[in-house]
């Protein structure tokens, strides 16, 4: 029998472990700090493990990170260089990505921010109407949930772009590829939605230097990772009304600190790294299946390329 380790950081093991049992009964799913034998065990199940685990478990050599990003294992020197690394694809966190991002697009196109604006002020103004479709919003990062986030807002009528580092085709959605395309890319963005990996060449690149690029009024979004974003950068294109809003959902330090000057802008949206989370029968079903094709000796989806950095 298969004996995988579970180590999460952030929440209770029982309800990962309940659902393998459903899911996957001939698997022998546990607890890491439960397993009496840690010699045997070749596979974890992780999010945010420590070094104790790996020291617990020498032999292990395969790894499933519980999320898309891996950018926390990859940055965790803890981690032994031969463990073969599967992150989990979608996890359910795609229709949840896909409502967030409909949330406050809709927000801008339809002017609710302006609207609120008015309210205090017991202005009764109705702001003129524009079509979905003279509205471009850019998506930063076409993987996985990126690709997703395309196919789904075209059902909105808006004019759909998409930004990668490799070239992406995808019915419906204008593709921009590498550094060289990423000027044009910006210029016609009226609201930025940002899905990439964290790498060394993403890092940051939410900066003065692209953000300016967008059109005046532009909004950002970011529900990548907090180290995409220079958040003086930002401020000061909120202040200069260069941009017009942004929502934010990761941010370098998390919990955000309470004397952070990001709490108190008054074009700045903010929810704690909450856009999307993983779900329990999904991911073990991800999890569950690529154990299975390793088993026989298949090539799963979701190996992690160290070099890439997702």
């Amino acid at each position: 029998m298969t004996t995988c380790a579970l180590f999460t950081s952030y929440e209770s093991t029982e309800p990962w472990l309940l659902e393998f049992n459903r899911q996957f009964p001939h698997l022998n799913v546990q607890d890491w700090q439960h397993i009496a034998d840690p010699q045997q065990v070749k596979y974890g199940i992780v999010w945010k493990p420590t070094e104790a685990f790996f020291k617990r478990f020498p032999n292990l050599n395969t790894m499933f990170n519980m999320g898309a990003g891996v950018d926390a294992i990859l940055n965790n020197p803890a981690v032994p260089k031969h463990i073969d690394i599967y992150r989990i694809e979608d996890g359910g966190m795609a229709a949840q990505m896909n409502q967030y991002f409909s949330y406050f697009l809709l927000h801008y196109f339809r002017d609710m921010d302006l609207y609120q604006q008015q309210q205090p002020q017991k202005q009764w103004r109705v702001q003129p109407f524009r079509s979905a479709s003279s509205f471009s919003v850019g998506i930063l990062g076409l993987g996985q949930l990126g690709a997703q986030l395309a196919q789904h807002l075209q059902s909105f009528g808006f004019d759909i772009t998409g930004w990668s580092r490799s070239k992406k085709q995808l019915d419906g959605v204008t593709s921009y590829t590498g550094a060289e395309e990423l000027k044009p890319f910006l210029k016609r963005t009226d609201a930025l939605c940002c899905l990439l990996p964290l790498t060394p060449d993403t890092q940051g690149i939410l900066n003065h230097q692209n953000m300016s690029q967008l059109p005046k009024g532009a909004v950002v979004i970011n529900a990548g990772r907090g180290k995409h974003l220079v958040v003086d950068d930002l401020l000061k294109l909120l202040d200069e009304n260069h941009l017009r809003g942004a929502v934010l959902d990761v941010f370098e330090q998390e919990p955000l600190p309470a004397e952070h000057k990001l709490w108190q802008h008054p074009k700045v949206m903010m929810t704690p790294h909450s856009s999307a989370q993983s779900e329990y029968a999904p991911c073990v079903k991800k999890i569950g299946n690529i154990l299975q094709a390793i088993a026989d000796s298949k090539t799963p989806s979701g190996l992690v390329d160290r070099n890439r950095g997702y």
